[in-house]
Order: C-alpha cells, then sequence, then structure tokens
C-alpha cells in the first residue's frame, strides 16, 4: 500500500478511537469535551500538514527526475542525428573529392593522343610504410593491362605498371628509389633519367650533358629513350639545377605534376 494510504488510514484510526472517546465522556461537561476535542485536533492537524507536505515533495521529486531523464533522452537523440549527419557530409566530400579527380582524369584523356587507349581504375591498395613506392589498382589482364603500361593521375604521370593479374596490378611510383625514367626538357629536348628518391615532392633528374640548357620553370616530359614509357608524357616542373659530382652532369630537382600523396584513380595507357 503507498506511503500516502497507510497515513491517511492511520488518520481515520485516530478519528474514530476519537469519537468513541468522545462518546464515553458524554456524562462529562460540555466544556471537558471541548477541551478534549481541541487535544484531538492539535495532535491530528500536524500529521495531515505534514501529510500534504511530503506527498508534495515526492511528486515534485518525481516530476524532476522524469523531467531530467526526458531531456538526457532527447540530448542523446539529438548528438545521435549530429553524428550522423557528419557522417554523411564526410561521405559527401569524399564522393565529391572522387568526382573531381574523376572529371580532371577525363581531361587529361582527352588531351593524350586519340590513338591511346585508356583504362580508368580504383587505387585499392597501398603500403603505409612504402607509402610512395607502389600502389594496387584494380585492374589487370582481364582489362587488358599489360607489363610496363604508363600510369597517370590528373597532372601527370605516376609510375608504369611493373606486375599483371587477372584482376589487379602493381604499380611502382615515380619516386621509388628503384624507379628510373627516360626525361628529357620539352623546351631543348635534352634528356636524361629521372630518378626517384623517396620523397613525393621533389625528384632527381640527372642530364646526361654537364652543359645541358635546362633553367627552373621547364617543363619535364618522357622521352621515350627507354623503351619504359612513350615519348611526351608529362612528368614534373624544374624547381632548380646545379652541377653534379666533378662536373661531369648537369642536375636538376623536379617536382611532380601529380599529387602522389593523393592517389584515390588513375588512367592507364593500354599499349
Amino acid at each position: 500500500m503507498p506511503r500516502r494510504g497507510v497515513i491517511r488510514l492511520y488518520i481515520a484510526a485516530i478519528l474514530v478511537l476519537g469519537l468513541v472517546t468522545l462518546e464515553s465522556l458524554t456524562v462529562f461537561p460540555r466544556a471537558s469535551v471541548s477541551r478534549v476535542s481541541g487535544a484531538v485536533n492539535t495532535v491530528l492537524l500536524p500529521l495531515e500538514i505534514g501529510t500534504n507536505s511530503v506527498t508534495h515533495f515526492v511528486s515534485s521529486t518525481v516530476r524532476s527526475v522524469v523531467g531530467a531523464f526526458s531531456a538526457e533522452q532527447k540530448n542523446r537523440q539529438l548528438r545521435d542525428e549530429v553524428a550522423q549527419l557528419q557522417a554523411q557530409v564526410t561521405t559527401l566530400q569524399a564522393v565529391k573529392g572522387q568526382d573531381v579527380q574523376l572529371h580532371k582524369l577525363l581531361g587529361l584523356k582527352d588531351s593524350l593522343p586519340k590513338a591511346d587507349r585508356t583504362l580508368t581504375v580504383p587505387v585499392v591498395g597501398r603500403s603505409p610504410v612504402n607509402w610512395l613506392d607502389q600502389i594496387v589498382i584494380a585492374g589487370g589482364s582481364h582489362n587488358g593491362i599489360k607489363y610496363g603500361d604508363p600510369v597517370l593521375s590528373y597532372g601527370g604521370v605516376v609510375g608504369r605498371v611493373i606486375s599483371v593479374g587477372p584482376v589487379s596490378s602493381t604499380v611502382v611510383l615515380l619516386p621509388d628509389p628503384e624507379s628510373a625514367i627516360g626525361a628529357m626538357v620539352a623546351r631543348t629536348s635534352d634528356a636524361g633519367v629521372l630518378l626517384g628518391n623517396g620523397q613525393a615532392s621533389t625528384l632527381t633528374m640527372q642530364f646526361f650533358a654537364a652543359g645541358a640548357n635546362v633553367r627552373k620553370g621547364d617543363l619535364v616530359v618522357t622521352s621515350g629513350l627507354d623503351h619504359l614509357l612513350p615519348a611526351g608524357l608529362p612528368l614534373g616542373r624544374v624547381i632548380g639545377t646545379r652541377q653534379g659530382d666533378f662536373g661531369l652532369v648537369k642536375v636538376a630537382s623536379v617536382r611532380p605534376l601529380a599529387n602522389l600523396n593523393e592517389l584515390q584513380n588513375v588512367l592507364v595507357i593500354l599499349r
């Protein structure tokens, strides 16, 4: 039974007892009965007031607890909705970034000779340890990819295919220390070798002639002399030059045109 009901039962019992007492006192003068009645009221009134106060306190406390619980539920729901919206925004940004890359690859494809067959494929693998050495692409012999095929991103060449499977292939990137590509200055046709040094922002080009006509800002393209890649594909731009050891060759620092750190989709030239 609720506490309030018990208290009210207790009060009723006292009232009955009081009435019996009053009945038994009818032989006494009215003044005595009045004094007894006043005494009973003196006892019962504080009890009633106390009961109402306790009931009001308990009711207020329950309402406060229920209100706080509802507010916490609403806050939790709002936090979940905000997290979902943030995830959706992140996904949309990623999709937008891929769309931008694909659009740029389409522009790059249009700039290539019409005789070149190309295939756009996503990058599906990359070593976190050797991030700038190799990538794995979602295309293989079933798609017409062969060993040695050039691989480009928007901007220029990123590497070439060195291993082909039925549905995937491995590409060695320009910064790989084992990478060496025949290159030349587009302005003067001075030729040399573009070497990887493990850096994404700077490659090293060693010219065959000590007096090579090269200067800062020159465009570097594939020369085709190594028979690895066709001639004329963009590689990078010269950002500085110096004389090599003993002055026998000229050396240039070349910044790749392609962003080698962010390769999501690439263009393979099928030869």
